[in-house]
């Protein structure tokens, strides 16, 4: 069963990861432009509320983390 468009293409778990950051990239930016939020109120816990649980927390955790690595994000 594919939850939120996220699916698993590679036996190590990439392509889903690869989605996963894609869809926090696409939330942070509507975020951002929203201006109802800095990019600090933006935390694991508040991603994982606002899609419902439907992504594990460590993936979101996870994708955080990459998004921070490819210089998108600061703090």
């Amino acid at each position: 069963m594919e939850r939120m468009g996220v699916r698993r293409t590679k036996a190590d778990g990439r392509g889903m990861m690869e989605d996963v950051t894609s869809r926090l990239r696409t939330f942070i930016e509507n975020e951002m432009r929203s201006g109802s939020m800095d990019l600090g109120c933006i935390t694991p816990l508040y991603i994982y509320r606002m899609w419902g649980g439907a992504i594990p927390m460590e993936d979101i955790e996870n994708g955080l983390i990459e998004l921070r690595n490819q210089g998108f994000m600061v703090g």
